[in-house]
């Protein structure tokens, strides 16, 4: 072993090995401490995102749920008092409406008590105080279309399916670059971060745009923000989801620079809102479906679809239609003689059938797409005088020329000369001019005016016939009109004069695999336009709608309710069993 001391280079060498280790050490510190800093932000968003969604299935939970406006939507906590306190806010009725009560923070308690006498108490708390993981409390904004106004006497809206379809006041979430996400908003939820830019939150109730953010895109300069344009405004009804600050790198030029944004955001869609308030409506229904019948041992007959002058009204024999809410006077079917427009009309959700016989002449049974029968009508090789339908069809010439034709609402012309003949389950009566009738069947003469009725469901057909406190279906749910969204059927058996038995024949209805069951309801987020008397304005799915639906008439297999998707809406409660 040499005694020597190391030589100056290899001193030197030693250094450089302890230089290099250092620089090492600090760079493997300095990742290490990136990598915890990066996990650290993964968590703190996983974290608010999840807070954001609980927010969501609670905000819902609770509108569904509320007991006397069901699907009204609170207004936020604002800072008009003077504070964040965590109760709705409404505001004074010698106020004007404005788009600025529409965006505060996220009520977590109810409803100011000094709304209470507004017109509308929100009752309960949304359980829980919902903060992002920087421990700022969430915020709100909520459609127009959704909140009480509190302005002179007061309203409510009526929320039901067909609020929908209205195309105005429903709040817009796009992306980062301005892309249209939803347009459809009923309200969102956003997790404010750290403050950034100049944001000051050091007052007792800052406004919101010391929480929220903006984004400024450096191709127009136009800015996205998420607390309204003009300042604290919701007049362009326009959130975003854009990118964290911390994930836009400084060559990203497609936003102006410095770029300051770090908000979360959820939405909850007016489709996914209705969607859910539909389960309760359906139970509700139900529940008072099972009322009527444990008090009557039967179940009441359907209203008709379509019927505008006796809307959701009992119609004697009808098993599938509307809920049946008010009971009818005796409805009246008329013909015209007019030659040039033989018209009768009489809805199909009032009779099973209109057959039409020609005086003279044939239809074609049978035969190629330009003469043969077309819809719900068809003729018997037997009889080619007669064309039959049980709804929306015609019956041709040879020549391919129409003859005889329905509306899915019953209104049928003809062309030619000939005998109506209508049928019903139910019963006619009172027949005047060229129309005469038995109890199930009334005959017209189209060369003569004339008119027949069929009689009227008896008062106690209808589901409101049973008062209990508060009758068997809840003030919100006529006020609403819900009764209008409702597709009710029930078996042949079932009926009044019918013994409800698990027996077979008749053939009970089929929902999925259960072939026993006796009455179901039904809703869609398809809506009804106008005085529709397709049933596929009110069920979307092939296997609700694929029969057409007459009085004493029906196809009696649905499909079981399945996941939501564009094209499967429906949702099916079965009643009994």
């Amino acid at each position: 072993m040499s005694n020597y001391p190391l030589g100056r280079n290899a001193q030197r060498g030693m250094v450089l090995i302890l230089i290099a280790f250092i620089i090492g050490l600090g760079a493997a510190a300095f990742m290490f401490k990136m990598f915890n800093a990066s996990n650290l932000q993964a968590a703190q968003d996983e974290k608010t995102m999840r807070v954001l969604n609980e927010a969501k299935a609670a905000l819902i939970a609770w509108s569904v749920s509320h007991p006397n406006y069901p699907g009204q939507m609170p207004y936020p906590d604002r800072n008009g008092d003077g504070n964040y306190d965590g109760y709705s806010d409404c505001f004074a009725t010698n106020l004007s409406f404005s788009y600025s009560f529409l965006l505060g923070r996220l009520p977590i308690h109810g409803l100011d008590p000094n709304c209470n006498n507004h017109g509308i108490t929100v009752t309960a708390a949304l359980g829980a105080d919902f903060r992002a993981a920087s421990g700022e409390p969430l915020w709100y904004a909520v459609s127009k279309n959704l909140v009480h106004d509190y302005s002179g006497s007061g309203s409510n809206p009526i929320i039901n399916p067909g609020v929908a379809d209205m195309t105005t006041d429903w709040i817009e979430v796009v992306d980062r670059n301005g892309n249209v996400i939803s347009d459809r908003v009923a309200a969102v939820i956003i997790a404010p971060g750290p403050p950034v830019d100049t944001q000051n939150r050091s007052s007792a109730a800052p406004e919101a745009k010391e929480y929220l953010d903006r984004i400024v895109r450096s191709a127009d300069g136009m800015p996205f923000k998420n607390y309204g344009y003009p300042i604290n405004q919701l007049d362009d009804n326009q959130f975003i989801i854009g990118e964290d600050e911390r994930n836009v790198s400084g060559s990203d030029n497609t936003f102006q620079k410095p770029y300051y944004f770090n908000d979360k955001l959820v939405y909850i869609t007016i489709d996914e809102l209705i969607y859910a308030l539909e389960k309760r409506v359906l139970q509700e229904t139900r529940q008072a479906l099972k009322s009527y019948y444990q008090s009557k041992t039967y179940y009441p007959f359907a209203a008709g679809y379509g019927l505008v002058a006796n809307s959701n009204q009992c119609v004697q024999g009808n098993l599938r239609g509307l809920l049946p809410v008010n009971a009818p006077s005796a409805h009246t079917c008329s013909c015209s003689s007019t030659p040039a427009a033989r018209v009768c009309n009489c809805n199909f959700s009032v009779v099973s059938s209109i057959a039409f016989t020609r005086t003279s002449g044939n239809f074609v049974a049978t035969g190629s797409a330009s003469n043969a029968p077309t819809g719900a009508c068809s003729v018997a090789a037997s009889d080619r005088k007669t064309c039959t339908c049980t709804g929306e069809g015609s019956c041709k010439r040879t020549g391919g020329t129409v003859q005889f034709s329905c509306d899915e609402c019953g209104r049928c012309e003809a062309k030619v000369a000939g005998i109506n003949r209508f049928s019903t389950t139910g019963s006619f009566s009172v027949s005047t001019g060229g129309c005469s009738n038995t109890t199930n069947q009334a005959t017209c003469s189209n060369s003569t005016n004339g008119t027949f009725t069929l009689a009227a469901c008896g008062a106690t057909q209808v589901i409101t016939s049973l008062p209990t406190v508060g009758g068997l279906l809840p003030a919100w749910y006529l006020q609403n009109e819900w009764q209008k969204y409702i597709t009710y059927a029930v078996s042949s058996d079932c009926v009044s004069g019918s013994i409800c038995s698990s027996a077979s024949s008749p053939p009970k209805i089929t929902v999925g695999v259960n072939n026993n069951v006796s009455a179901l309801v039904a809703t869609s987020l398809a809506s009804p336009s106008g005085a529709s008397c397709d049933i596929s304005s009110y069920l979307s799915t092939v296997e609700n709608t694929n029969v057409i639906v007459s009085n004493g008439k029906q196809d009696p297999v649905y499909g079981s309710t399945q996941p939501k998707t564009s094209t499967n809406t429906d949702q099916i409660v079965v009643v009994s069993p």
